[in-house]
């Protein structure tokens, strides 16, 4: 099952950093417990998703939110169906101009089909919300 985790999402890592979106959804089964914790109410890419729609709105709203400028995976740690990824990005909110740069970690699950269950990232949601503030 190793194996299995660490291809699909090796697949999803390549299509994130070409752009491929719509490829990188298609990883996701049609059920999923994604979740990005931090202020609802300020941030409207992050929070709970729970299908393939969902994430693509997640996308939508995260390149109308602001200018991706490095998302760099570090380590996958990789455990039977379940995987943690350890990173840094650093983005820019298009509304403020304020620069966001923080360290990350995003914990998966992928089922036996190849396919990711489970998103959870989390991040300095503080300095994200306070970034989105004017």
């Amino acid at each position: 099952m190793s194996e299995r985790t660490r291809a699909t999402l090796d697949e999803f890592f390549r299509r994130m950093s070409t752009g491929d979106t719509d490829g990188a959804t298609e990883l996701f089964a049609d059920s999923v417990a994604w979740d990005i914790p931090g202020a609802t109410e300020l941030v409207p890419w992050i929070g709970p998703r729970r299908n393939r729609a969902e994430i693509r709105e997640f996308h939508e709203l995260l390149d109308k939110g602001l200018i991706k400028d490095r998302f760099d995976v570090e380590r996958v740690l990789v455990d039977g169906p379940h995987a943690v990824a350890i990173g840094r990005l650093r983005s820019t909110i298009r509304s403020t101009g304020k620069v966001i740069e923080t360290a990350f970690t995003i914990e998966f699950e992928v089922n036996g089909d190849g396919l990711i269950t489970k998103y959870l990232l989390l991040e300095d949601s503080w300095h994200v919300a306070n970034a989105v503030l004017p």
